[in-house]
């Protein structure tokens, strides 16, 4: 789960949010829901405002309250949740020979 501190609150559910919650998306929600962005890697609003409400647990009203500041960086959020994670890297056969 990731918390975004919002630079304006929000109303969600009757509550001011101050931070966004999202949790990790899902094969089901990317078949439900389709990749947030196109061919070229660049983020489609429309979709990535369905990923911040089932994400994030807030309604469509709460995501058009967000600022478009707010919004640019949920949306960096969510497509990085698409990319390469880092991982630890295991040297290859070749990397562990030439350290002996």
């Amino acid at each position: 789960m990731k918390e975004i501190k919002l630079s304006q609150p929000i109303m969600a559910h009757g509550n001011e949010l101050h931070v966004l919650e999202l949790k990790e998306p899902t094969v089901k929600d990317i078949k439900k829901l389709g990749f947030p962005f196109d061919s070229q890697m660049i983020g489609d609003p429309k979709k990535v405002a369905d990923y911040i409400v089932a994400l994030g647990n807030v309604t469509p009203s709460s995501v058009e309250q967000l600022t478009p500041y707010d919004f640019l960086m949920i949306t960096g959020e969510i497509m990085m949740c698409f990319g390469p994670k880092e991982r630890e890297t295991i040297p290859t056969v070749e990397e562990q020979a030439t350290v002996k």
